[in-house]
């Protein structure tokens, strides 16, 4: 009786796992096909130079984005409890484009808790520039490594 539970119980851990797993899949995948077409193609003009990832993610990563996507951009910071849907774990890698990510960091998302850092969009005084944005691109793609 008590392997039966254990089993039961496990079933249900890893079936309740892979639900979640999905939703947040299909969520991403919602977010990426609202990012316009024009966008998503665009390349990354910035190179990736150690000195300005190293300054942008003290000066902006830090203090815009580790509060939900965590210091290790694993979607498990402090701000993420409770999401629907959670900030993506970029350390699991992404199938969105440079361009998507430099889309959504600028405009944010509307369906999910993601703010755009753009002026115009973000508050005064907390916008990034595009620079910066294409180099938060290259720092997401370094927690895929």
């Amino acid at each position: 009786m008590k392997r039966l539970k254990k089993s039961i119980t496990i079933a249900t851990v890893a079936l309740s796992m892979s639900l979640a797993a999905g939703f947040a899949a299909a969520t991403s995948e919602e977010t990426l096909a609202k990012v316009p077409a024009e966008a998503a193609g665009l390349t990354n003009p910035v190179e990736a130079d150690d000195d300005a990832i190293k300054k942008v993610f003290k000066k902006g990563y830090k203090k815009k984005c580790k509060k939900c996507h965590g210091s290790k951009g694993n979607g498990k910071g402090p701000g993420a409890k409770g999401m629907e849907p959670p900030p993506p774990d970029w350390t699991a890698g992404s199938s969105a484009t440079d361009g998507q990510l430099y889309w959504l960091i600028m405009n944010g998302s509307k369906d999910t808790e993601m703010k755009g850092w753009k002026a115009g969009v973000a508050k005064k005084g907390k916008e990034v520039s595009e620079e910066e944005a294409w180099t938060m691109v290259h720092i997401i793609r370094g927690f895929q490594k």
